[in-house]
């Protein structure tokens, strides 16, 4: 396994400083595509060889065949590290009443027990959910609970309703171009020691065409990519997610461990 770095949390404990985002494995979103399962297979398979132990599935992803690949890259890995990966999957928020069967469903397709489980987005009656997230950290179905595409208030609402276990993980789109959440859920995040997962990390390419990420990476002998990647990683709290359907495309994120941004380079690209 090549180098990793960890960063570590209030409720999860330590995790790998970088993720990897499954949107696009196993299909289209709610539609299962099998013919490249092999490759896809490869993609997690690389980011287990790599360090990159923080996997961010869903139930939507190939219609629930993303969580079935994961639970198959983790069933060749060694059974003494799979509680070293933290394994996070979501489901749709339409009905609170569905999300105990919803994270059964998970849990088998991904043949093992869930991590973290969160929402796609805001939920319709929040209290219920927490309510029914906590029963199943009891059952033992996942292990910590989160939030995705909220604000600070939010999950503020939300762990007034946890009676026995706390918010563990948020996750929220956050990049180099998009910067909202430096306002108010990250800094909440980071104070809390809440785990904050930066979805959409590179923007869908957005940020590597970005002429300041593209000048230090040259500077630096490095790809856009890992700048991109690297400056979050350099802030307290966040894991990014970058996502990829290439296996040579994880090997590239996992560059991103190992270094640094220079100072000069870290304030140059905090300048807005």
């Amino acid at each position: 396994m090549r180098y990793m770095e960890r960063k570590c949390f209030k409720a999860v404990g330590c995790v790998s400083a970088l993720g990897i985002g499954t949107s696009g494995l196993g299909g289209d979103l709610w539609r299962a595509d099998t013919s490249k399962d092999e490759r896809h297979l490869a993609v997690l398979a690389n980011a287990l060889a790599n360090g990159i132990w923080v996997v961010d599935t869903s139930e939507i992803y190939g219609g629930g065949h993303a969580e079935e690949l994961v639970g198959k890259a983790l069933s060749t890995f060694a059974k003494e590290d799979r509680d070293k990966v933290v394994v996070v999957t979501k489901f749709w928020p339409d009905n609170a009443e569905k999300i105990v069967l919803a994270a059964k469903a998970s849990a088998r397709r991904l043949g093992t027990y869930i991590d973290i489980y969160m929402p796609h987005g805001p939920l319709p009656d929040i209290c219920k959910a927490v309510k029914a997230f906590e029963e199943l950290v009891d059952r033992g179905v996942i292990r910590f609970w989160g939030l995705s595409n909220v604000d600070a208030r939010k999950i503020e609402e939300a762990r007034s309703c946890a009676k026995r276990h706390d918010i563990a993980a948020v996750e929220n789109v956050y990049n180099y171009i998009n910067r909202l959440d430096e306002h108010e859920a990250l800094p909440y995040a980071q104070r809390e020691g809440i785990l904050y997962l930066a979805a959409s990390p590179l923007a869908r390419g957005a940020v590597v065409e970005n002429y300041r990420i593209r000048r230090i990476a040259e500077r630096l002998g490095k790809t856009p990519v890992q700048v991109a990647l690297r400056w979050l990683m350099d802030k307290p709290a966040v894991v990014p997610i970058p996502r990829t359907t290439r296996p040579e495309g994880v090997l590239e994120f996992a560059g991103a461990y190992g270094w640094r941004l220079p100072d000069e380079y870290a304030k140059e690209l905090e300048v807005r």
